[in-house]
Parts: C-alpha cells; structure tokens; sequence
C-alpha cells in the first residue's frame, strides 16, 4: 500500500492545527473519517506521527521529519498544478519555430518581439534553415511552425498566408539604374548580376521570372552569404536581387535599391503547422501575433 496526496493533505490540517475536530471541519471530512486516514498513513508508513491524549495532540520526533518532506511535497505539488495551468492556458511551455533565412532574419524577430513581452515564461527556439528543411521539420513534429516563401500543397500541411515580400534590386549608390523609381526585369537583364547559389529559393524565384520571359539567368558571381553578395555589389561588380523586408536587417551603406515594378515580383511567405495536430494555446497565440506584425507590412 502506498501514500496519496490526500493522506499527505490530511496529515498536514491536522499537524498544523493540533486537532482532530478543527482538521476535520477544514478537510470536509467527519472525525472518525479523518482519523482513519491519518491511521492508514501511520499504518504505511510503519510509524506514529502524532502523540495524542484526550486533552492534546502533537507530533512525534518521526511526525515532524514527515512533516519538513510533507510540505516540500505538498509546495512542489502546487507548483506543478500552477506551471501545467500556465501551459494549458498558453502563459507557459516551448515553443519550437523553424524559418527561411531571409524570414528568420526579418520577420520573426518583430513578432517575438511583440510576443515575448506578454508571455516571458515561454522558451522559444529558432531554427533559420532552408525552405525545404523548414517545412520537414514540422512533419516531424521537431518544429511547431515554419515560416517559409513555399506554401505546402501537401495535405498533411497547412500553410497561412501571411505577407507578400517584393523583390528588389541592390545596386551601388550612383549606379545608371538609380535614375528610375522602379524597374522591370529586363532592366537589370543588361547588368551583371550577383546572386545566392541555387539551394536559395530567391535564386529559384529569379530563374522563374527569367524563364517566364524566357531568358536564361546567368549570374556573373554566384555566392552563399549575403554578405559577400553585398560586398561584391559595393564593390561595383554587379547588381543583386534581394526580399525587400530583408533590408530592414542589413548593412546598406554605399548601397541603393529599387522594388522590381512587375506584379508578380514577391514571394508570399506562409505560416504552416501539421494539419492533424491540435494547436496549442500557446501556438494559437503566436500566430496571431505573426498576424498582426504581417498587417503591418501591407
């Protein structure tokens, strides 16, 4: 036979009120009830807790050891009850968020810094890879959402438009194509170009709009960082296409930009989570967050 927590609740009432009859009123129990509880603890335990007469009831030297491991028991019990409460209610727990480079960079830190404030008890865990990666890591459950410019149409996915991020154009301060408020693709087609390699899905995104107008894109310098792209854009070897909300993250000095006027320069960027999972209070309440930061850049 083992202890529950009622016999410890039980032991406690009476071990600070020193009487049967007052333990019983506060524990709802009838007194014979509540002696018959605090019997069968002493009866598992193999020991007398209380000393007790007709006038007085105390604790004996094992009752009050017991009593210390008692209430550490009964602290770590209301603590527990607290923290599962806090998750259950979203105020507590982890929360996993897989993003593309460019999103991760951007977006993300402007919602969590909207949401962190709200609800500091909550570990967030960020993981900047590629589009592809992002969205396998919530099949896998190793993500809770991913923040991507590929909306899933597989079905164990759900993607949430949130904002469309426009394409420009870097180029160096002084450049010939500074002269226009906005250009078209074949604008920047004459121009030797600087661009992330093809694991990027901005470099796929580009070599679309070149085959739509049925061009091969060829770049003059390929690199993976951004920031040798922007370096070798400095430098005056070549112009580059970027997502516009990347730029709020980036050194642009000695550097100019235009939004590519076609209608389809941008990339949706899409929230997606498991679609057979229910979301968490705490996942409910991110995501309304990345709402309300995404109504801000229409």
């Amino acid at each position: 036979m083992s202890i529950n927590f009622r016999q410890i609740e039980v032991f406690l009432v009476v071990a600070r009120t020193l009487s049967f009859s007052q333990a019983a009123s506060i524990c709802h129990l009838s007194q014979p009830a509540l002696s018959a509880t605090v019997k069968r603890l002493e009866e598992t335990l193999g020991v007398r807790l209380f000393q007790r007469t007709t006038r007085q009831v105390g604790l004996t030297e094992v009752g009050l050891e017991f009593h210390r491991m008692a209430e550490q028991i009964a602290e770590q019990v209301e603590q527990a009850q607290t923290r599962i409460k806090q998750y259950a209610n979203g105020k507590r727990g982890r929360l996993t968020i897989a993003a593309g480079p460019s999103v991760a960079a951007s977006f993300i830190p402007k919602v969590i810094q909207q949401f962190v404030p709200r609800l500091p008890d909550v570990d967030i865990q960020i993981h900047d890879e590629l589009s592809d990666i992002c969205l396998e890591m919530v099949r896998s459950r190793k993500a809770d959402i991913a923040f991507t410019p590929v909306e899933s149409k597989d079905a164990d996915l759900v993607s949430q438009a949130l904002f469309r991020d426009y394409l420009v154009v870097i180029f160096p301060e002084g450049h010939a194509l500074a002269a226009k408020k906005s250009l078209r693709w074949s604008d920047i087609q004459r121009h030797p170009q600087v661009a992330v390699n093809k694991k990027s899905h901005m470099r796929q995104t580009i070599e679309e709009h070149y085959a739509q107008a049925g061009e091969q894109f060829s770049p003059a310098y390929e690199v993976a960082q951004i920031a040798t792209m922007l370096g070798l854009i400095g430098a005056g070897l070549g112009v580059g296409v970027l997502s516009e909300s990347l730029l709020e993250r980036i050194n642009m000095t000695g550097l100019a930009y235009r939004r590519i006027s076609s209608r389809s320069a941008y990339r949706g960027i899409y929230a997606t989570v498991l679609a057979s999972s229910i979301p968490s209070p705490l996942l409910v309440e991110f995501q309304e967050a990345c709402v309300r930061v995404a109504a801000e850049k229409k």
